[in-house]
This record gives C-alpha cells, sequence and structure tokens, in this order.
C-alpha cells in the first residue's frame, strides 16, 4: 500500500503558547531523589522545553511527565494541566491533551489559552459541536471579539453549519470590511460546499489583503487540487512554504502530491518540517515512514509506524503499511504476519468477521513468503550448479595447460617436419596452440571447454602424420619414452659374427624393374 490519498485544510488556528517559559528555578528533590513540589516539577518540565538537543529535538515525552506530575500532586494547578496538554498534541495525542485543557477550565473557568485550546482540539478531532459551544459563548460575552467570531467560525465550518458560518462572516466584515480572516475561513465554507469557484475568489481576497499568510495559500493549493489542477496546487504550497518553511498543512500536502508522483526525496523533506511543526502528527509520521520507505530506510520508517501505533492502537492503516513494509521491502514475513495477527487478536480482540480485509492481507504476506521460498531455493539451485560448472571449467582449464605443453612440444619437435607440412599438420597445429595459448595466458576458464575441443581433434591428427617423418619415433611412442642404448632410434646392436640382415628386400641396382613396369 502506498498511503492514503491525503488533502488537508488549513485551518488557520493560532498554535497557543506554553506557559511559563522563563528560567526556572532549580527543582526540589524528594527523599530519594523525586520531586514532591508540584510547582518544581512544573518548572523542571519548563526546563526540559527550554533545553533542545544538539539535533533541535525537544524531548516533549520528558516535559509532559512533568507537567502530569505537577498537575497530579495539585489538581486545580490550571497551568500545569495546560502545559500537560499542549505538550500532549506536540506528542500527537489529542484526546489526552483534551482531558487536560477541561481539567485546566475546571480549575480556571476563565482560563482563555485552556478554552480556546480545547475548542481547537475538539474541532480537529471532529467534535465541531461542542468546540462551537466553548466558541458561542466568548462571543457572546464579547461581540466585539473579532478573533473570537473567526474561531467560532471555523468550529461552525468543522460542525459542518456552513450558513452559520456564513452568517458569522457578514458579522465580522461589517466590522471590519478587510478581515483576512473572515475571507480565509468563507474559502473554506465554499470548498466544503464544493463551490470552488468561490472558494478560490474568496482566497484570492484574503490574499490580497495579506500577501504573506502562508495558510491562504495552502488554502487556495487544496482548491486547485480538488479541481484536477495538480501543477497549480503544487506551486501554491511551494508558495506557503516559501513564506512558512514549517508550515504543517501545506508541507503534510506537497508531501502527499509528491508521494502520489514519487518524489520520495521531496516528500521526505516536506513531511519532516511539517513534523518540527508537529512532532506529534500522524498523518506526518505515517507519510515520512512512505518516503523512507521510497528511499530504501526500511528502518527508520518501521520506528515510525512503531511510534503512530504506540499513538494511536487503533490505527487500521498503520498496522497494513507496517505489515506492508515487511512484506515487499524486508522480506520480514514473519514480523508481517505478527502486525497484523495483533491487529486481529489484540486491537479488535478477534471479533472481525472473515470478510475483513485483513485476513485477505493475511494470505497475501503468506503468498508472498511462499514465493519467497521458492525464488531462494531455486536461487541456491543456481549457485550450486555455477559452483559445479566453474568447477569443471578449472579441470578443463588445468587439463587444457597440459594438453597445450603436449601439442607445443609435438609441434616444435616435428613441426619442420615435410610430411607434417605437406598434410597441413603443421599450420593447423599452429592455428589451435595459438587459440589454446590465448586463453591459458588470459585464463579464460569459462572457454577452456571449447577451445579442448580443437586440441584434442588436432593432436591424434598429428601423431598418425609423426611416423612418417623421418627418423621419427613410432607411432604411439611419447617424447617421454627414453631410448633404448644405442641411441636415439637405434636398432638393436647384432650379436658378434651375425650378418646384417636387410631392413626389406631390394633387387640389385642394375636388375631393379623399371618405373613404367610399376615395380613388384
Amino acid at each position: 500500500m502506498t498511503g492514503p490519498s491525503k488533502i488537508l485544510i488549513a485551518l488557520a488556528l493560532v498554535t497557543m503558547p506554553v506557559v511559563g517559559c522563563g528560567e526556572p528555578k532549580p527543582p526540589k528533590p524528594g527523599a530519594e531523589g523525586e520531586i514532591v513540589n508540584p510547582k518544581d516539577a512544573f518548572a523542571a518540565g519548563v526546563t526540559i522545553l527550554n533545553s533542545p538537543a544538539k539535533d533541535g529535538s525537544i524531548d516533549y515525552t520528558g516535559a509532559y511527565s512533568k507537567f502530569a506530575q505537577a498537575a497530579e500532586l495539585k489538581s486545580d494547578y490550571a497551568k500545569a494541566h495546560y502545559n500537560a496538554g499542549w505538550t500532549s498534541e506536540r506528542l500527537g495525542n489529542l484526546p489526552q491533551a483534551e482531558s487536560h485543557y477541561r481539567s485546566a477550565m475546571e480549575a480556571d473557568g476563565g482560563y482563555k489559552l485552556a478554552i480556546d485550546a480545547l475548542a481547537d482540539v475538539l474541532t480537529r478531532q471532529g467534535k465541531g459541536d461542542e468546540s462551537v459551544l466553548l466558541y458561542q459563548s466568548q462571543v457572546d460575552n464579547n461581540p466585539s471579539d473579532l478573533a473570537a467570531r473567526n474561531t467560532l467560525m471555523e468550529a461552525l465550518v468543522a460542525a459542518e453549519r456552513y450558513d452559520d458560518a456564513i452568517g458569522q462572516a457578514r458579522e465580522i466584515l461589517l466590522q471590519d470590511p478587510k478581515n483576512v480572516g473572515a475571507y480565509r475561513s468563507l474559502s473554506r465554507v465554499y470548498f466544503a460546499k464544493g463551490e470552488y469557484e468561490m472558494s478560490q475568489l474568496c482566497a484570492d481576497k484574503a490574499k490580497t489583503l495579506a500577501e504573506g499568510d502562508a495558510g491562504i495559500y495552502n488554502n487556495m493549493g487544496v482548491t486547485y487540487l480538488m479541481m484536477d489542477d495538480e501543477p497549480a496546487a503544487i506551486e501554491e504550497f511551494k508558495t506557503a512554504r516559501k513564506l512558512d518553511p514549517d508550515n504543517v498543512e501545506a508541507n503534510l500536502n506537497l508531501g502527499w502530491v509528491a508521494l502520489n508522483s514519487g518524489d520520495y526525496v521531496l516528500a521526505k523533506d516536506c513531511f519532516e518540517k511539517a513534523l518540527q511543526g508537529a512532532p506529534g502528527s500522524i498523518d506526518g509520521k505515517m507519510g515520512l515512514a512512505i518516503a523512507l520507505r521510497g528511499t530504501k530506510d526500511y528502518d527508520t520508517a518501521a520506528k515510525l509506524y512503531d511510534e503512530v501505533l504506540s499513538a494511536d492502537a487503533k490505527n487500521e492503516l498503520a498496522y497494513f503499511n507496517a505489515a506492508t513494509l515487511h512484506e515487499k521491502y524486508t522480506k520480514d514475513y514473519k514480523r508481517a504476519l505478527k502486525i497484523l495477527e495483533t491487529y486481529v487478536n489484540e486491537v479488535n480482540e478477534g471479533q472481525i468477521g472473515p470478510e475483513h480485509v485483513v485476513y485477505e492481507r493475511m494470505d497475501r504476506v503468506k503468498d508472498s513468503q511462499a514465493i519467497e521460498e521458492e525464488r531462494k531455493r531455486a536461487e541456491e539451485q543456481k549457485r550450486k550448479e555455477a559452483e559445479e560448472r566453474k568447477k569443471r571449467q578449472k579441470e578443463q582449464f588445468d587439463e587444457l595447460k597440459a594438453k597445450v605443453t603436449e601439442l607445443s612440444g609435438v609441434l616444435e619437435k616435428y613441426g619442420e617436419c615435410e610430411m607434417m607440412i605437406e598434410m597441413g599438420g603443421t599450420e593447423m597445429g599452429m592455428m589451435v596452440l595459438e587459440q589454446a595459448q590465448m586463453v591459458v595466458e588470459a585464463e579464460e576458464i569459462d572457454m577452456a571447454g571449447d577451445v579442448m575441443d580443437f586440441v584434442d581433434d588436432i593432436l591424434p591428427q598429428l601423431q598418425e602424420i609423426i611416423p612418417s617423418c623421418s627418423g621419427a619415433a613410432p607411432a604411439g611412442g611419447g617424447d617421454d619414452e627414453a631410448p633404448e642404448e644405442g641411441g636415439d632410434g637405434a636398432e638393436e646392436a647384432p650379436e658378434e659374427g651375425a650378418e646384417d640382415a636387410p631392413a626389406e628386400e631390394a633387387a640389385p641396382a642394375e636388375e631393379a624393374a623399371p618405373a613404367e613396369e610399376g615395380g613388384e
């Protein structure tokens, strides 16, 4: 699975500031080194936020533990609950953030930061109606608060109450005809209604009023995507990133577009920047994991899936993508199956029907495993055959070297023989010898067998010609046979007093038969 198609609409919400980022006092440890004073625990959390690592990363997990400890030690510590909620958001745990923001509001009913943060988290979790109630109360208490009306508009859009959102836009523009937020939100309203041309008109108006607003360019990019104009969308996303390099929505959107086009390097850069702005973003981590898979950084991708599942244990897509990573890329089929089995047995407690797609995925993993095992068996067989072939070729090569030596010796000794030359033995032998020597000198082992055929063919032919050469040893007598006493090729000395026996009967010269009569 290559990843979900993602289209994110910028909410243009203000990131709530963390409380108490000044220079804290050192915490006072308890008897065993544990912080027991809630203010000290709070200060320790702030210290962690103000102490990034060398690579710029911040230990939000550590900071959260300190703020949560402070809130636990003093349940009505509103600021501790708020900061615990804020760090929870950074870790991508929205339900936990919601819980802390509610506790902050219970501790301090007028805590505006906590109210705004809770409404934002509710909106992002699809609880638009609840966030509308929070923002509506702020507007009712202060009708001239245009910022509150803008956030109310956003909540109304999330709750799909589009007509009410347009009504709020009218109220805002009556007081401030050039209110950028109103036009931005109107663009989102018309986008949500599928009226893309009106969405673009409102976005253009907002862009005219606030040329440097990255959120507006991002919204326009999303609208262009819905209008199937991807090149224009890409340009808008790139402009948004140029205005705000860490803009979460623009980076996420461009990252998904880059993934769909196979540009994993650009996608990786986009998702990394998105995670700088929102370290706990599930979408950012999922996108980055797919991009890393594309760049073959499988280990880091696997770790990201683990982080996602740790934060969102029921994320089906994360289970499926993690299983795909190990099935198709790392070839760790056991791990892929374990991930899917965990989804069935632990996440869903075995309450998934047989028609669920997860079982099809599990069967696919098993089929992939069987195919891979067969491929490995075939590769092993080929490897063994290659080794045996190489061994035979080496044996043939060694045999060829010996034959080359033999052929060279024959030609050196009998190459000048008239009969050898006349019958073409010398020429053919030299040709074969030259080819064989070239193979031996170049150590072309794989050609030894082919050349050996020529050597084996020419040597017997030369052996047949050798006896016809003057003073040659009988056919079959090799150069290595030691001559008997009397010298090379000498006959045995006759016994004393014996007459020399002629080699063959010959008529006296004067009685020889004339040549034309044919002789004997």
